[in-house]
């Protein structure tokens, strides 16, 4: 049975080769994509944490207090 499913692989791909050489040569590879659901809802605008930078930033502050004592 395995030398079956290799033989059909093999003219399947064979075909694929004959017909669409381009699709065979070029495999397409899909981009990455980050997916955020955090994005698609509201925000508030005047909430400092909103930036990545500000949230950076308090954290270094926060670490910061949490080591004086």
């Amino acid at each position: 049975m395995a030398a079956r499913a290799r033989l059909s692989q093999s003219l399947q791909k064979l075909w694929s080769w004959l017909t669409r050489p381009e699709e065979v040569a070029a495999p397409h590879v899909p981009d990455i994509i980050v997916h955020d659901p955090a994005a698609a809802r509201a925000h508030d605008l005047d909430d400092p944490f909103f930036d990545d930078k500000v949230q950076a930033r308090m954290a270094d502050v926060i670490a910061g207090a949490g080591h004086k004592k």
